[in-house]
């Protein structure tokens, strides 16, 4: 089969929602103090990157697609890092400080590859600028082609219905990667993206696969979604539309060493793609695809465009 090389270059994408500075603590080893116990961990490097949104963004950016994202941080030296990590050429940012707040952090300290402890910092984005935030939204979204709405509890979409509301009345697709126990908010969505584990919290656990099935399609109508996509680790994703039959997209990698940020790769590819004309299904297959390569590497990372060609076209052999 011919060889095939897929660009995204001309995709336009508005990515609203959680802003998360993560930060990684690397250490070769760890050993106790004598005296009474306590853990001493020497840290030997320490990475930071872009998380929540902010790896949505780079995800897109990094796959060759240009994206604005719009959302909050805090009057921090954390904000400040979490800026200068997405000055990149195809992200373009509009932030939103807000005073008694700190940005959203998560530091991971690890050791050997595993992860040994996580400290959170600042557990919500507390202020009053929803309106302005609602603002910054309407006058972005007719220069972008998807809205892409990352929720991860922290705040800043508290009140996504009345986003939802008014990009409908737009005509531009919204995808939502979504968080919590009441998807119902989420109504009117062209897609929602849960990973197993989160559509089970809603419909209930899934013993057999069809019940999966069963319960995609009852939850695609409940909410008047276009679409659905339960995203399932080791056992693929599979795709759920109006008036067609469910797809599976086995996963093209049986082996995670890391699954930090790989709902927010998936969600970038899919937004990525239907950006570029691209179908959904076509969306969904290349998704499943750089899922596979994002979840080899550690910590909240991305990939490119050249790694994700390059196995494609291994399976195009």
């Amino acid at each position: 089969m011919k060889k095939k090389l897929i660009n995204f270059n001309n995709s336009l994408i508005l990515v609203v929602g959680d802003l998360i500075l993560d930060c990684y603590w690397y250490s070769k080893n760890h050993c106790k103090l004598l005296e009474n116990n306590t853990p001493i961990i020497p840290i030997k490097k320490i990475k930071e990157q872009p998380g929540g949104a902010a790896n949505v963004a780079k995800n897109i950016a990094e796959i060759g697609g240009f994206c604005k994202i719009i959302g909050f941080i805090g009057m921090d030296y954390e904000g400040l890092i979490l800026k200068r990590l997405l000055n990149h050429i195809k992200i373009y940012y509009d932030l939103i400080s807000i005073k008694n707040n700190k940005t959203i952090t998560k530091i991971r300290i690890l050791s050997d590859e595993k992860q040994l402890l996580r400290v959170d910092l600042q557990e919500q984005y507390f202020t009053n600028d929803i309106d302005i935030l609602h603002q910054k939204i309407l006058d972005s979204l007719s220069k972008y082609k998807i809205l892409v709405l990352s929720d991860y509890a922290k705040g800043t979409l508290k009140n996504i219905k009345q986003i939802i509301h008014f990009t409908k009345k737009m005509s531009i697709p919204i995808l939502i990667d979504p968080k919590g126990l009441n998807f119902d908010k989420y109504s009117g969505a062209s897609l929602l993206t849960p990973n197993l584990s989160e559509f089970e919290k809603i419909v209930g656990k899934c013993h057999q696969e069809n019940d999966i099935l069963e319960k995609g399609k009852q939850l695609l109508s409940k909410l008047k979604l276009s679409a659905l996509l339960v995203t399932r680790s080791k056992n693929g994703m599979t795709l759920f539309q109006k008036q067609k039959k469910p797809i599976h997209f086995p996963a093209s990698s049986k082996k995670a060493y890391d699954v930090i940020g790989a709902g927010d790769t998936v969600i970038a590819i899919i937004a990525t793609a239907l950006a570029s004309g691209y179908s959904l299904e076509e969306a969904c297959f290349y998704a499943n695809l750089s899922a596979g390569i994002v979840i080899k590497k550690i910590g909240t990372e991305t990939i490119t465009i050249n790694e994700l060609n390059m196995v494609l076209n291994r399976q195009l052999k």
